[in-house]
């Protein structure tokens, strides 16, 4: 399992008129990285890197090193807490469930485009036929692909989409599958219903499925 690297930080760049230095907390899960400032300021000189605490014992220290235990607790509670839901988290999840903020679900690509099957396949024999479903199943199927072969990954985040993700993904078809044009175009026609994370990203939902 991944592990949560927690670190601070003293920001030498940063130092106040009183001498003191800022010290920051940097999240590092799944190679991604989260830096935030923990409101706290350290003597640069008092600061131990290495066992992250400021030295040597007294009223300052002391209370710098109490909120740096404090922060870190809290930051391991957040980490527990998504782990026990079983769900996708990244390290700004991690961030917001620490900071108190609501998480809201963000769908991940294959996996919407799965759920939009599921819904389309009770159509079958109503509204399509079972050769438009292949269709879209086949689609998905290429994407899913795509994604493993260009990012390294099984699945991405709807929001992350962007215009470089079709452009990709149109060269990979051409490339891997060896499809022709106007294959390629009657592909990138199939679209996926909008939802609230991806409205603002309509044309690139409906050129990428």
């Amino acid at each position: 399992m991944e592990q949560l690297i927690t670190l601070f930080i003293i920001r030498r760049n940063k130092l106040n008129e009183q001498g003191l230095c800022p010290l920051q907390c940097r999240l590092t899960y799944l190679g991604e990285r989260k830096p935030f400032s923990t409101g706290l300021f350290v003597n640069p000189k008092n600061w131990d890197n290495k066992n992250q605490k400021s030295k040597p014992p007294n009223d300052d220290n002391n209370f710098i090193n109490t909120e740096l235990s404090l922060i870190k607790r809290k930051i391991n509670q957040a980490f527990l807490l998504l782990q026990v839901k079983e769900e996708p988290f990244d390290v700004n999840d991690i961030y917001n469930q620490y900071a108190g903020k609501t998480l809201a679900k963000e769908y991940k690509l294959i996996e919407y485009y799965q759920i939009y099957l599921e819904r389309l396949k009770k159509l079958i024999g109503i509204e399509i036929k079972q050769q438009t479903w292949d269709k879209f199943n086949y689609i998905k199927e290429d994407v899913s692909e795509f994604i493993k072969h260009y990012y390294k990954k099984s699945d991405v985040k709807l929001k992350d989409l962007d215009f470089n993700f079709i452009s990709e993904l149109e060269y990979y078809y051409k490339t891997e599958l060896k499809h022709k044009q106007v294959t390629i175009n009657d592909r990138n026609c199939s679209c996926l219903p909008l939802t609230p994370h991806t409205s603002s990203r309509q044309e690139t939902l409906q050129r990428v499925l």
